[in-house]
């Protein structure tokens, strides 16, 4: 059986597209329990990913899907398909499918095409 989205997983995701909606730097970085490998890099993906979902809208479409890695962590991946702007891809990192699991943001950019 596929592992699912946990709630606190689940509310985290509506919690960073709300944040990138609203442009808020300062929410969005409240909302990982781990520091970012990089600032400057991150802050440069939230501005674009934020600047694509105000002008999308509220027209996309989400999944997720979740990763079970060797030692039981767990790689949420977010897509966030917004035609026919550039779909936006979420990836962060979750300790557990508990309430109280450390949950971490990796990547907020958007999905690059190979067609």
């Amino acid at each position: 059986m596929p592992a699912t989205i946990s709630k606190a997983e689940e509310a985290r995701i509506e919690r960073v597209i709300q944040a990138a909606i609203s442009g808020s730097w300062n929410e969005f970085s409240r909302l990982t329990d781990a520091p970012f490998s990089n600032d400057a890099s991150m802050m440069e993906q939230f501005a674009d990913s934020s600047q694509r979902l105000q002008e999308a809208g509220g027209n996309w479409k989400m999944n997720s899907g979740v990763g079970i890695a060797p030692d039981g962590t767990r790689l949420i991946t977010t897509t966030i398909e917004a035609p026919p702007a550039v779909d936006i891809l979420l990836c962060m990192h979750s300790t557990s499918d508990k309430n109280d699991s450390t949950i971490s943001i990796w990547t907020f950019n958007q999905q690059l095409s190979w067609d």
